[in-house]
């Protein structure tokens, strides 16, 4: 699984962007496909948690 992300500072605007990108190649890629429908969604969400939750602080 390969993952890319960058983070955009938004000119004019109070935040940021962070588009990501992520591509499942392969075997393993395809069970965990089957066991956890939404992985790189569920990890995304769980990792952007963690910079809004420090920012808001």
């Amino acid at each position: 699984m390969l993952h890319a992300r960058l983070v955009e500072d938004l000119s004019g605007s109070p935040g940021s962007e962070i588009p990501t990108q992520e591509a499942r190649i392969g075997r393993p890629a395809a069970v965990l496909a089957h066991e956890r429908p939404n992985p790189m969604l569920d990890g995304r969400r769980a990792w952007l948690d963690g910079p809004v939750g420090a920012a808001s602080k």
